[in-house]
């Protein structure tokens, strides 16, 4: 009788290429080790490519507890330490904590976000004005520092900050960080542009499109949605110095589009925080109030990605020092950082757990994961 690699040698190679196609991302690790043949058809560019465009086509949250679903970003209470966890689906249970693999040069290592399995990080200083981007696919354990924009764009004695994003390209299959470039007169139009790298090419280019809103003079997180980087941004500097409008820029299409925010918030918030939905294909909204009652977050959702209309605040909580990150649970728990303790807030009782995992305050930042073999057949191997 043939054994198992004796039948695979016998079937043509499109045959196998489907069959491995079917695999776990982790099953394929594993086949790896099985023969020299299977291991140079899975790094082979080809396949790889197939892969990752199907790890992408059918990536969702509804995986087992011990499948990572979630990944979660933040730092030690004494600032020595940068952490990285993946949770499952139910119960956002801890699957592996990982420390970060990376020591900053600059001061401050963020989390950019996480797209079909890379993570990215840009390693700054306080005023994002000078960074690295480094991408990191925790699974196999492989990194690529990107090239310095400085080498593919002459910076004016003017410029100011930068603003930074990073998703998948699902139409050429690639990688893509987007840099938004601030002068100081950020204000205008002309203040402002936009750089764009693609993986396949490692190389900056500057695209030729109006860069329409802008942000601060701070770190600006952002959530990557249906294809797009967003960010809570500004058309103009407002009386309150609270975002007015939310950013969006098309990983494929490279263009940029502004989306209203709710249209009732008011004019006294004090915070405001975007994160996913809870399906990773629409936008979530946490708004904080003071009144005399404390610290109030009202919870909206935009229920049909890209219309204004569809806004729908679905909470208001009375919850003091609790800063909220993401809605899971099919949407009826909130993730939360209570004080320095990350919990999970049961929406309909009002009930915490604390998941006992202590950080900083606003060092947590979360966001979709699913594993994926991206740069399997390039980067650097760290251990």
């Amino acid at each position: 009788m043939r054994d198992n690699h004796d039948i695979f040698s016998s079937l043509p190679q499109d045959v196998v290429f489907q069959i491995l196609l079917k695999l776990p991302t982790k099953s394929l690790l594993l086949v790896r080790c099985v023969s020299k043949s299977f291991a140079s058809l899975i790094s082979h560019h080809h396949f790889l490519r197939l892969v990752t465009s199907s790890t992408a086509a059918t990536s969702s949250c509804d995986g087992g507890a011990c499948d990572p679903c979630h990944l979660l970003y933040y730092e030690s209470t004494d600032y020595t330490k940068q952490y990285i966890s993946f949770h499952g689906a139910t119960g956002f249970s801890l699957c592996k904590r990982l420390e970060a693999p990376f020591k900053s040069v600059h001061g401050y290592l963020r989390l950019v976000g996480s797209s079909n399995g890379l993570i990215c990080f840009f390693d700054t200083n306080y005023f994002t004005y000078i960074g690295t981007v480094i991408l990191w696919n925790p699974l196999i354990r492989r990194f690529q520092i990107l090239l310095d924009t400085h080498r593919f764009h002459r910076f004016t004695t003017k410029f100011s900050h930068t603003a930074v994003g990073f998703g998948f390209d699902h139409k050429i299959v690639d990688f893509k960080v987007v840099q938004i470039l601030h002068d100081w007169d950020y204000e205008c139009e002309s203040g402002r542009q936009a750089l764009v790298y693609g993986i396949k090419n490692k190389s900056w280019r500057k695209i030729g499109v109006v860069v329409p809103c802008f942000m601060l003079k701070n770190w600006s997180s952002n959530v990557f949605v249906n294809g797009a980087v967003h960010w809570l941004a500004y058309t103009r500097i407002t009386d309150d110095g609270r975002p007015n409008c939310i950013m969006a820029f098309n990983i494929s299409e490279e263009v940029f589009k502004v989306m209203q925010l709710p249209q009732d918030l008011g004019l006294n918030f004090r915070e405001s925080r975007l994160s996913p939905s809870v399906d990773e294909k629409s936008l979530a909204l946490f708004i904080s109030y003071s009144d005399n009652a404390g610290e109030r977050w009202d919870m909206w959702l935009m229920n049909e990605y890209g219309k204004f209309v569809s806004w729908t605040k679905k909470y208001s909580i009375v919850q003091n020092h609790m800063v909220p990150l993401k809605f899971v649970n099919n949407g009826e728990d909130l993730l939360a950082m209570s004080n320095e303790n990350l919990v999970l807030l049961d929406l309909e009782k009002e009930e915490t757990k604390n998941l006992e995992v202590s950080g900083l305050l606003l060092s947590f930042y979360t966001a979709g994961f699913v594993p994926s073999l991206a740069l399997l057949d390039d980067g650097q191997r760290c251990d």
